[in-house]
């Protein structure tokens, strides 16, 4: 038992070095409420779905976390409404099934996006590694600010929790 203390003291540090080991953290950080915090890595989809505020249709926007930074790469939605059309230059339109379109390749840096989250009915939900937050149940209405930051891996623990 003599070599017990020392087992202890491997464990501590191999915690302690886990616990500041530094890895992506999402941060979405809504206005009155806090900050979420999701680990990400490098290559995941994270999304961000909702119900069109005009014609009711749901939409689905892609991102993914590159080189530090959160990326939007895709949308999808059954058919262009108001504001979802595509832009030169920005992505190509393809067709999917049920006569849906999306615009892949978009590859537009969106690290520092400001969403104001839409009303309960819109479902402003975030998914990110298959859990959900639904933003406009958390925080209608708020100003929600999306970034990838670099931290501790025990950062990412902290924060507020979406139920």
């Amino acid at each position: 038992m003599r070599w017990a203390p020392y087992a202890l003291a491997v464990l501590g540090a191999l915690l302690l070095a886990w616990a500041l080991w530094p890895t992506d953290v999402l941060e979405v950080s809504v206005e009155g409420v806090g900050t979420l915090r999701y680990p990400v890595r490098a290559g995941e989809r994270v999304e961000l779905t909702w119900i069109h505020s005009v014609s009711s249709i749901p939409v689905r926007e892609v991102f993914e976390v590159r080189d530090g930074d959160l990326w939007l790469m895709e949308t999808h939605n059954p058919w262009f409404a108001a504001g979802l059309g595509e832009i030169a230059g920005r992505g190509r339109t393809v067709s999917e099934e049920g006569h849906a379109v999306a615009i892949i390749d978009i590859n537009e840096r969106a690290d520092g996006m400001v969403l104001r989250i839409g009303s309960p009915e819109i479902h402003h939900t975030l998914i990110v590694g298959g859990r959900r937050c639904d933003l406009s149940r958390l925080a209608p209405h708020a100003r929600a600010r999306f970034e990838v930051v670099r931290r501790p891996r025990w950062y990412a623990l902290r924060g507020v929790r979406c139920e």
